[in-house]
């Protein structure tokens, strides 16, 4: 594969420096997608944080229905990386090429009745939430323009796990920055009216969603049809589904998707909790999860890098290769984290600033950012083993320990502690959720079950490590 690392020579237990190497070749480009991904995401906030409270709450809103949606996609996505990189560590390319046939053609399949049910019932969706009277008919509006984006979204989440399975994080990478650069150009011209357009306020952000995302697919499929990609996606076989294959994608992806589903699910009850506290609490809730990105996002590529050398190596036979890969993930995660973690325990009140003007949502919002930055170690760790034993096969372990962390911790810890101390009682619940998640994922890693599942291909697609 041109474009991707050469495995079968990579995996011929590499130095302690060429283990270095193959690791930042691969995480850089995630980690810098990731940023660029929060950057942008933090400009078209602030553009919209201009635009007023309930406008903030409802694009919000939106986002977060959206992500319900990606749900679905998700579990396609994940057992398409896991399966691609055990054929990639096997080299076997003929099964590459298989698996992304049919995990593209599945999901185009499902995307337009996704789609259609949520332009229906975009209302419905958003008063699950406890969208305020004022930001309801403004989320309705903006979530039924943003829908027409989803098919393009789509392509480009199922083109990037192919290529990240295969090992290529920078072709993703170069994607993203077009469209995002596509979207925030615009989102400046349409929101607020410039070189002769009409100012569409929140409408602007959702049509340059719709171009930025058009653009992203046809350079994806373009790239993915290439011989640069090595993976030889074609039109021949393409149209015919294969079941078994179906479901050994969807039994690896499934337990993730659903691990996905469970904090959707919960968010649905957090933000009518927070949001019960009025538009201000919602709104700061909102800016609060875009500004902490600034923390995460740049270490989300370890996770996506444990999951592709685990499969690799395990497909390759060599469950030792695969531990030393993730012992030095998880050392230079929290490192990088450490420094992150700074900027949200020292400056929380100059990221809000950066976000929006209103002083009541500053105020709260910086309360949330000082208590987050105190678990922001513990969720790099937990994200990187989670990453791990999906490149083994386990994804019921990520999914369990995120149910116990949400449903047993954080949605009853927030109500309780909400009582007592209010908006900080839900922020510290927040935070105890991702300890234990750390105590749930970090002793099933380190028993090491995870590497007698090794081989081009998984037996039982979906067990437990």
């Amino acid at each position: 594969m041109s474009e991707a690392p050469d495995v079968a020579e990579e995996l011929l237990e590499p130095s302690q420096s060429e283990l270095r190497r193959h690791i930042l070749d691969m995480v850089w480009p995630v980690t810098a997608e990731n940023v660029l991904h929060f950057l942008i995401g933090f400009v078209n906030t602030a553009m919209v944080g201009r635009l007023g409270a309930a406008t903030i709450l409802a694009v919000g809103l939106s986002g977060r229905v959206s992500q319900f949606v990606w749900t679905i996609f998700n579990a396609i996505g994940t057992g398409t990386t896991v399966l691609i990189a055990r054929a990639v560590g096997a080299g076997d390319l003929l099964r590459v090429r298989r698996v992304a046939q049919q995990a593209m053609l599945l999901a185009v399949a499902l995307v337009g009745i996704v789609g259609a049910a949520v332009f229906i019932y975009a209302p419905w969706l958003l008063m699950a939430f406890k969208a305020t009277s004022d930001a309801l008919p403004i989320g309705t509006a903006y979530l039924r323009i943003l829908v027409f984006s989803m098919p393009f979204q789509v392509v480009f989440i199922i083109t990037s796990a192919i290529l990240r399975g295969s090992g290529n994080t920078r072709i993703p990478m170069l994607i993203a920055t077009v469209t995002n650069v596509v979207i925030v150009a615009l989102n400046s011209v349409l929101i607020f009216g410039r070189f002769g357009f009409p100012a569409l306020g929140f409408r602007g952000p959702a049509i340059s969603t719709i171009v930025g995302q058009a653009v992203g697919a046809v350079i994806g499929l373009r790239f993915l049809v290439s011989d640069r990609s090595g993976v030889n996606f074609g039109l021949e076989g393409l149209l015919s589904f294969d079941f078994p294959l179906l479901r050994r994608i969807l039994a690896i992806g499934v337990p993730s998707s659903a691990e996905m589903a469970f904090w959707q699910l919960a968010s649905v009850i957090l933000f009518r909790l927070i949001n019960g506290f009025g538009t201000e609490a919602g709104a700061a809730y909102q800016l609060g999860l875009q500004a902490e990105g600034i923390s995460y996002m740049p270490t989300a590529g370890f996770a996506v890098a444990a999951t592709a050398f685990v499969g690799q190596s395990l497909g390759a036979r060599k469950p030792d290769l695969a531990e030393r890969y993730v012992k030095e993930i998880v050392k230079w995660g929290v490192a990088l984290t450490g420094i992150t973690t700074a900027i949200l325990v020292l400056v929380p009140r100059f990221l809000m600033n950066l976000l929006t003007d209103d002083p009541a949502v500053i105020a709260i919002g910086a309360q949330y950012l000082l208590i987050m930055g105190l678990s922001q170690i513990p969720q790099q760790m937990a994200g990187t083993l989670k990453g791990a034993l999906r490149g083994a096969g386990d994804t019921m372990t990520p999914m369990i320990a995120s149910g116990i962390g949400i449903w047993g911790c954080r949605i009853p810890l927030s109500y309780l502690l909400s009582t007592r101390f209010g908006l900080l009682g839900i922020w510290w619940a927040i935070n105890i959720d991702q300890y234990v998640r750390l105590l749930i994922v970090g002793p099933k890693y380190l028993r090491g079950r995870w590497k007698q599942n090794i081989g081009d291909d998984l037996e039982e697609p979906g067990r437990q490590a």
